[in-house]
């Protein structure tokens, strides 16, 4: 992952979180955006609305690329960036609501046994077992708010992730173990050497993933608001 070391990468994830437009613009300027792609569209938006230097430029090259892309969630992203920039396509209406990407895209690919919750108002993800003593989410009490509420069951880690990661490598020698780790499903023994570069392949996935879900369920995410 060139240019992409564990400190920038972080510099993104924090600025994504704070919608904060500016510093997105300073760590993706000098650095390839197809790594990243989920991560920067989010704080491109809001650089352009924003008006951050640089922030069009960059934030053109990201639908650019997003519509060469297409993995789920590349177009709801790319529609969200092309009306920023003034050409708004068509799609459906979407609600919008402070969910916690990340944390649902992980949520989404748990135990299928386990049911989960999206707290539409906070834009925490939690098992629906946590909010069992919380009053709005109790039928029988006065305070539900059924509007409030998004369930859904996972359904576990999504089976082409390793494989695509283990292929994309450039050292020959690492992908021939990641590929053959991966047909005896002993990848997690293997990445180690490259496993910063993994998880966040893995969150990029899963991150689009989440976002594609929320669509459609008629809802997108915007930054929660800071406390």
């Amino acid at each position: 992952m060139t240019d992409w070391g564990e400190d920038a990468l972080a510099e993104l994830r924090a600025a994504a979180f704070r919608g904060d437009g500016g510093a997105g613009v300073a760590v993706l300027r000098a650095r390839p955006l197809g790594p990243v792609l989920q991560y920067a569209g989010d704080v491109l938006a809001a650089a352009v609305r924003q008006r951050a230097d640089d922030a069009e430029r960059l934030a053109r090259k990201c639908l650019e690329e997003l519509d060469g892309r297409g993995r789920p969630g590349d177009a709801e992203l790319a529609a969200e960036l092309a009306a920023v920039l003034g050409s708004p396509r068509e799609r459906a209406a979407l609600t919008a609501a402070p969910v916690d990407l990340a944390a649902l895209g992980a949520a989404l690919e748990g135990d299928p046994g386990e049911a989960w919750v999206v707290d539409l108002r906070r834009g925490d993800v939690l098992p629906a077992l946590d909010l069992v003593d919380e009053p709005a989410f109790d039928p029988e009490r006065p305070e539900y708010d059924p509007g409030r509420w998004l369930g859904f069951w996972p359904g576990g880690p999504h089976p082409r992730d390793a494989a695509d990661f283990a292929s994309a490598v450039e050292d020959e020698d690492l992908r021939a173990r990641l590929l053959a780790a991966h047909a005896r499903d002993r990848f997690a023994e293997e990445v180690e050497p490259v496993l910063g570069r993994w998880r966040f392949f893995l969150e990029e996935r899963r991150r689009g993933r989440a976002r594609h879900w929320l669509a459609g369920q008629g809802y997108r995410p915007v930054p929660r608001p800071l406390l």
